[in-house]
């Protein structure tokens, strides 16, 4: 029955967005039986009876991150960026990660900590192995000295063995998705996991490139969980879709109750060479997404940004989402190219 609530709670805006209607529950349904009444209650932990619009701005001259609790009762979103992403081979690099907690915030602050560790290690490997008699470990280092064929199946490697660890620390039973973006000198790479996104926007205002959420509504990832032995289900009429009753996204960090088969730390790479029509990074979770298309977020950017500056930009950006009507925590980072 509480599953059931939670997806009454959801439904679909005329653009095709999710979005959660929230309702004082409290408040209302006084002459329905007990049951009901529990029900709603354990509905309304997961909300407010008004948002909490305080927000956390974080900016530097290439960046600005922002974020807000908004309607939920707690903030499971955590973040890191790295500028450079070290002092020594990779002081030319740049990182920016954004994890979505869910079920509790434990599996998104350790992968928070940890996931820049683990890149590194594949990183500082990759290069070793392929440059240790050419190059000093101080020299500053570029995409066009990794090994290209392997990079992106190193870095996806990364996401699992994360996940293992993971396993050994976690004391319970959260998740997270991810979205991570590594910014060499002449190479973009935007890493997803689950249905936190990233899009890289042109001066006026196009997208160039995105990732693509795992979601339970694409046919792919519907093939490749049924392959695995698992099943996609909505709960209730008119609910969203869910993995095993349960998840409303396909691969993940934690969530170790479930058959990790069917829910795995399976990355997505989308690599874009640095070139003058790339004009700034955008990361950020659902909390945004399930209110704004890819255009209407670059449109939103590129209309302020020579008026605002990008702390300002990130600060209304979370103040149009909630407008419109988004229930989910909010984090964005909106990056310089």
């Amino acid at each position: 029955m509480l599953q059931a609530g939670i997806e009454a709670l959801f439904g679909r805006n005329r653009d095709g967005h999710r979005t959660r209607r929230i309702f004082h529950f409290r408040r209302r349904h006084h002459n329905h039986d007990s049951n009901h009444k529990n029900e709603h209650d354990e509905l309304a932990k997961f909300f407010l009876d008004k948002p909490n619009v305080e927000k956390v701005l974080i900016h530097d001259s290439t960046f600005a991150f922002g974020s807000m609790q908004g309607w939920r009762s707690t903030m499971e979103d955590r973040h890191k960026h790295l500028i450079p992403l070290d002092k020594h081979s990779w002081k030319s690099w740049s990182y920016f990660a954004i994890f979505d907690g869910h079920n509790g915030v434990d599996t998104a602050k350790t992968a928070s900590e940890q996931l820049d560790i683990h890149l590194l290690n594949t990183l500082y490997h990759m290069s070793d192995k392929k440059h240790k008699s050419e190059q000093s470990s101080d020299e500053s280092r570029g995409s066009s000295q990794l090994d290209l064929d392997h990079i992106h199946d190193a870095i996806k490697q990364t996401y699992f063995e994360l996940d293992k660890y993971l396993r050994k620390v976690l004391k319970d039973e959260s998740g997270c998705v991810c979205i991570t973006c590594l910014i060499s000198p002449e190479k973009i790479y935007l890493i997803n996991i689950g249905d936190s996104r990233a899009i890289i926007i042109s001066n006026d205002g196009h997208v160039l490139a995105h990732t693509e959420d795992h979601k339970p509504e694409d046919p792919a990832e519907q093939e490749r969980i049924h392959e695995a032995g698992g099943k996609i289900s909505k709960s209730c009429i008119g609910g969203v879709l869910r993995v095993e009753n349960q998840l409303a996204m396909t691969r993940v960090l934690g969530d170790f109750a479930m058959d990790k088969h069917i829910v795995p730390p399976m990355a997505d790479i989308v690599e874009y060479s640095r070139n003058s029509l790339a004009s700034f990074i955008v990361l950020a979770c659902d909390g945004i997404w399930d209110v704004m298309t890819n255009e209407d977020v670059a449109l939103f950017i590129i209309h302020r940004a020579s008026t605002y500056k990008l702390e300002d930009i990130a600060s209304q950006l979370l103040e149009e989402c909630l407008r419109r009507r988004s229930t989910d925590n909010m984090s964005v980072y909106i990056v310089k190219v």
